[in-house]
């Protein structure tokens, strides 16, 4: 029993929750617009805005029902390298402010795209990029079709599938007794790469069909 809800109860990096909460409901455009926007924002304006934009996505995150688990598993990547930066730069004795400004700008970069993917669906990223490149090939008079917009949706959904991709080969390896040491991933990851190529491969071709 203890194996069943620990296996239920596991959620992956950047995957899609189901809620309806006012992120849920913005118009995955609005998003894909806001994003890059918001980003280059982050790394443009004073530090201080990008930590208290922090803070502000973390209890917007918390209202919506992301657990602590959830908000922290998106962030596990920046956390492990921010820790490993600045352990390297006090060694060094090389750690200054600009280091830690450049950490704060990209935890509020992930943070940003943690909210973006958690609360967008692969169909919807897909369609909001077919209505954007729509509209700029109406504008620029060009043949009307998505051949971009599909490509970078691919790009996108791919982004979550190696999180879940990666989870589930070892909770398959945890189910039947293995432990975590070097062997798991020596075992684990040629698995994990033919599944991923076998993924992007099915994608692709999928892709190539509806564009026939």
């Amino acid at each position: 029993m203890k194996k069943k809800s620990f296996v239920k109860n596991v959620t992956f990096a950047f995957s899609y929750k189901m809620g309806n909460s006012i992120f849920h409901k913005c118009p995955a455009v609005v998003k894909l617009i806001l994003l890059p926007v918001l980003s280059i924002l982050v790394f443009s304006l004073p530090v201080w805005l990008a930590a208290s934009l922090i803070l502000i996505l973390f209890f917007c995150e918390l209202a919506i029902h992301f657990s602590l688990r959830e908000i922290f598993g998106d962030l596990k990547i920046i956390l492990f390298y921010a820790f490993l930066l600045v352990v390297i730069k006090l060694c060094l004795r090389q750690f200054d402010k600009e280091t830690f400004f450049m950490l704060t700008r990209l935890l509020c970069m992930f943070m940003l795209a943690s909210l973006f993917f958690r609360t967008s669906s692969s169909l919807q990223l897909r369609e909001g990029l077919e209505k954007i490149e729509m509209a700029i090939r109406r504008l620029l008079h060009l043949k009307p079709k998505t051949t971009v917009a599909q490509t970078l949706a691919l790009v996108l959904c791919f982004i979550p599938m190696v999180s879940k991709n990666w989870n589930q080969v070892r909770l398959a390896w945890t189910a039947r007794g293995g432990r975590s040491s070097p062997k798991m991933y020596i075992v684990l990851l040629p698995i994990f790469f033919s599944v991923g190529m076998k993924q992007a491969w099915n994608m692709a071709r999928a892709i190539a069909v509806r564009q026939d």
